[in-house]
């Protein structure tokens, strides 16, 4: 062991750079190439999965559209003119010519009355009634219940699923409109019309996990029993209470990727069968040429290393010695290299990055004060004297009245007030640890104007974990009650909500008080589009302040809209990123005021 080391001691700094530099990139590229064969699979797994889950939400969707679709369609015909008029054979005609053009996944409309039937699109309705399926849906259905039935095989139609809505015809006569749904293209309707990135089959199954349609190889049709069964599948992994998990299946002798959706309106399960030798075939193909790679990455290793030998070990130790320089936190070191090659890019650059890094560490700061700042002014000016000795001396009457209950009410919501205000921690809050704050000033509110101060809360549950600044709602309702609510002579109502997209969610701050005149609102719009920061001297907590906060958290990822209307009221929007405030994935509930 001694010789290597006194071999290598006695090199000079060239060689020693160029075997350095040599095992480097070979070590590099085995550990990229043992890393690629390990972790490969799993990454592609993962997207795979996040794909499934998209395609299965999407095709749910498109289901629940054409099942609409059906409905809307059926609501048409029941409210025909000529359903009055008893032109049964005249309507008739129109839904047998327009069927195919209202909804195509309908095959055959039925209107029955009294066990007859009066108008069908089909030309085989003498076989509708005799079906014993059909028949037994229709006296177990109770009166006034639209329902869907199915799915079975049916003389009429063939394999379908029929929608039983009742109507009222000619003089008050009672009767249903059967609509037999063609689910072999209500399947594919189902199924993303744009290219995908998921390789698998979607199995519908109905309420007892049975299945409804699906393709080879998992489902096939059964031309005997005129139905859908399982091939080379076990059912009793989809016994299992999972909505996506991978699982081996034994009748196929392979590892599968499941992904479950739940369709409300029929009750039915939406399942993606992905085969995971399918979905690692393109990775085991890439692997094949890893010899290849080898024997390459050897010669480029090689090459690599005698260029970086002799072309860039010293400037690259001048450049490693100025970047200690700089995490010693000298931001003043520079490199005096006159070359024009990359290296000597890489030098102008590295010049270039210490001057903007000393740069952004100074507006960091100035950042950092002038948020420290704002949020103290917005901590501050929640307690304010008033506002103590109000509620104090609201509390003190409901004593002397003797509503102890009440009384004890007001005492807690103060006491999470004071607990809130007085938490000097400058995190940001999550969006219910700011509601409960904004209920508690508004359960005080109600006990000062008792007459005036109404409040309701409509939130979205997905958006009770996501995160802003402290204190930031607050002053926005308070402005609705003091300059909203109770100027006006009667009553009125606060409404607080929120609303959870794709990409970003909003707040809603509204209320119904006196609204603020056009001149008035122009001359806010215009403050908030200029404000660049609330002036230092600025006392009270207003909507400049909030504007601010709001940017330094979110930057452009933020919007405000305000909008009013005299004697109508006041609505403020906020548009904030999912990206900047989403929190923990805390199971959320609903907050109602």
């Amino acid at each position: 062991m001694k010789l290597p080391f006194s071999i290598l001691r006695r090199m000079g700094i060239t060689p020693k750079v160029f075997l350095l530099t040599f095992l480097c990139f070979e070590t590099l590229i085995v550990l990229v190439a043992v890393s690629f064969s390990r972790h490969s699979s799993a990454i592609l797994m993962e997207s795979q999965m996040s794909n499934a889950r998209q395609t299965v939400q999407k095709s749910n969707g498109y289901l629940e559209l054409n099942l609409q679709n059906i409905r809307t369609t059926l609501a048409s015909v029941i409210n025909d003119r000529r359903l009055q008029d008893g032109n049964y054979r005249e309507l008739e005609t129109w839904i047998s010519t327009n069927l195919i053009y209202l909804t195509p996944a309908i095959s055959n409309l039925h209107l029955l009355s009294n066990g007859a039937i009066l108008a069908s699109s089909s030309s085989h309705r003498w076989d509708l009634l005799e079906d014993p399926f059909l028949r037994e849906a229709l006296l177990s259905r109770k009166s006034g219940e639209a329902v869907w039935v199915g799915p079975y095989y049916s003389k009429v139609s063939g394999y379908t699923l029929t929608y039983i809505s009742d109507l009222r015809l000619q003089a008050g006569q009672a009767g249903l409109l059967l609509a037999d749904v063609n689910l072999e293209r209500l399947y594919y309707s189902m199924l993303p019309n744009e290219p995908s990135a998921v390789t698998g089959e979607i199995m519908l199954l109905d309420a007892a996990m049975k299945p409804v349609i699906g393709k080879a190889p998992y489902i096939q049709y059964d031309f005997i029993e005129h139905l859908y069964d399982f091939d080379q599948f076990e059912p009793e992994l989809l016994r299992r209470d999972w909505a996506q998990t991978e699982a081996y299946n034994p009748s196929a002798a392979e590892s599968l990727i499941l992904t479950r959706g739940f369709n409300e309106m029929l009750q039915w399960q939406i399942v993606l069968v992905i085969s995971k030798s399918e979905l690692l075939a393109p990775l085991k193909q890439s692997l094949r040429y890893s010899w290849l790679l080898a024997g390459i990455s050897f010669l480029l290793s090689l090459g690599l290393s005698l260029f970086v030998t002799f072309l860039i070990s010293r400037p690259i130790k001048r450049i490693t010695d100025s970047v200690k320089e700089v995490g010693k936190g000298n931001l003043n070191a520079s490199l005096a290299m006159d070359r024009e090659d990359e290296i000597g890019y890489l030098a102008k650059q590295f010049n270039l990055m210490t001057r903007k890094v000393g740069q952004l560490m100074t507006d960091l700061k100035d950042s950092e004060e002038q948020k420290k700042q704002s949020d103290f002014r917005a901590l501050h000016a929640q307690i304010k004297p008033h506002f103590l000795y109000n509620t104090l001396n609201t509390i003190s009457m409901l004593g002397r009245r003797g509503e102890a209950e009440r009384m004890d009410q007001l005492i807690s919501a103060l006491t999470n007030q004071l607990h809130y205000v007085l938490d000097n921690s400058p995190d940001p809050v999550s969006l219910r640890e700011e509601l409960a704050a904004v209920e508690n000033y508004l359960e005080l509110m109600k006990s000062r104007y008792p007459d005036k101060c109404s409040y309701e809360m409509d939130i979205d549950p997905l958006s009770l974990e996501f995160r802003l600044p402290k204190f930031i709602l607050q002053p926005l309702v308070e402005n609705a009650l003091f300059h909203g609510i109770v100027p006006g002579n009667g009553g009125g109502q606060i409404y607080i909500g929120t609303m959870v997209a794709e990409d970003d969610w909003e707040i809603v701050i509204e209320d119904n008080g006196v609204g603020m005149a056009e001149e008035m609102l122009r001359d806010v719009r215009e403050k908030l589009a200029q404000s660049g920061g609330v002036p230092p001297g600025k006392r009270h907590i207003g909507l400049l302040n909030i504007h601010e906060r709001f940017r330094l958290m979110f930057g452009d990822d933020y919007s405000i809209y305000i909008a009013s209307e005299p004697r109508v009221g006041t609505k403020i929007w906020i548009r904030l990123a999912r990206k900047g405030g989403e929190g923990h994935d805390d199971e959320a509930s609903a907050v109602s005021g």
